[in-house]
């Protein structure tokens, strides 16, 4: 009798496959754009664009434009961070955003395979090296016998000046959860952490469940209802080229959506994103491009409002170590109520 796993596995293999067959490449990118993790991008309003990444105590680079050309300006926390979590701890995954006057960018500090990392925030006025402030950790509480999660990959999200700050944040120890911060956005509201996003799939090729992190909130109004689409990466990220995963358990670009800021989130199949490992692919691995992941969602002014997907990636010919990741980013289309990567 044939194993049912591995079909399943067969079958979801062949579908990535099609659907890699319609991607594009990515956008052409200028400048520095490479050795970049985890990018959060955000333009400044006199036009300029921030591109805040991991590594070097957090990248800052800039650009006119979302093409580039990108210049690196320096390090967001040059004496890295106020929170101690264990030596030779590393800066990871920010997450920026700006709200009257002040842009908030959180992030985590942790080690690989540290489950007791932390998150902080820190604020500047102009985004500039030089010029941000560190608040240290935004207070969310160490795990507990109902929440084991781990304090890593925040992402921020508010709808509108008076609505209530939404917190997600997690990556392997149960993957994504969510609550609220107090109105300053500096610290934890002491609403008790919900899991919102989960994959139990044990990949062939590791003997934990598949890791979802990187959640990234984002709105769009779809002919007049609303949806909240909660995009993760999933898979194993960052491997070197003797180590990669098996085909298709590599880093790939999920997407799940709810009618509700708080869920249930559903994937297009309707499977419960919590319960029942859903998840939509928007965007995996194709031609040169390899493992695309650690996302966002912009929407780009200087093109007619399109609304961009950002990430990292390995590009074939360039290479697989931690230093040759690319920024990448296309533009896509919601009009099926569902984020496709189109051509620009």
């Amino acid at each position: 009798m044939p194993n049912p796993s591995l079909f399943a596995g067969l079958i979801s293999l062949v579908a990535i496959a099609r659907r890699a067959e319609l991607w594009p490449n990515p956008e052409p990118c200028l400048g520095n754009c490479t050795y970049i993790h985890d990018p959060s991008v955000i333009q400044r309003s006199d036009g300029t664009w921030f591109r805040i990444s991991t590594n070097g105590n957090i990248a800052i680079a800039t650009a006119p434009a979302l093409v580039g050309p990108w210049e690196y300006k320096g390090a967001m926390l040059p004496q890295g961070s106020k929170i101690d979590v264990v030596n030779e701890q590393e800066i990871w995954a920010p997450d920026v955003f700006f709200n009257d006057g002040l842009f908030y960018a959180y992030y985590s500090v942790s080690q690989i395979g540290l489950q007791t990392s932390d998150i902080g925030v820190a604020t500047s006025e102009t985004a500039e090296p030089g010029n941000w402030t560190d608040h240290g950790s935004v207070g969310l509480p160490t795990k507990t016998d109902k929440s084991n999660y781990n304090r890593i990959d925040p992402n921020f999200f508010i709808e509108c000046p008076t609505c209530d700050p939404y917190f997600q944040f997690g990556s392997a120890w149960n993957d994504i959860y969510q609550t609220t911060l107090k109105k300053d956005f500096l610290s934890w509201s002491g609403s008790a952490p919900v899991q919102k996003a989960y994959n139990s799939t044990l990949p062939p090729s590791q003997d934990y469940a598949s890791i979802t992190e990187g959640s990234f909130m984002f709105w769009w109004n779809i002919d007049g209802k609303k949806y909240y689409y909660l995009f993760f990466s999933s898979g194993t990220c960052c491997a070197s080229k003797d180590a990669l995963a098996a085909p298709g358990d590599e880093y790939k670009i999920m997407v799940c959506r709810s009618e509700s800021v708080n869920g249930t989130f559903v994937d297009m199949e309707g499977k419960d994103c919590l319960t029942e490992n859903g998840g939509t692919l928007v965007l995996g691995s194709h031609g040169d491009v390899y493992a695309p992941g650690g996302q966002g969602v912009v929407v780009d002014p200087d093109n007619k409002g399109k609304i961009a997907l950002y990430y990292h990636y390995v590009n074939k010919t360039i290479g697989y170590e931690y230093e040759d990741f690319q920024f990448g980013y296309n533009y896509i289309d919601f009009a099926s109520g569902w984020p496709i990567v189109v051509a620009s």
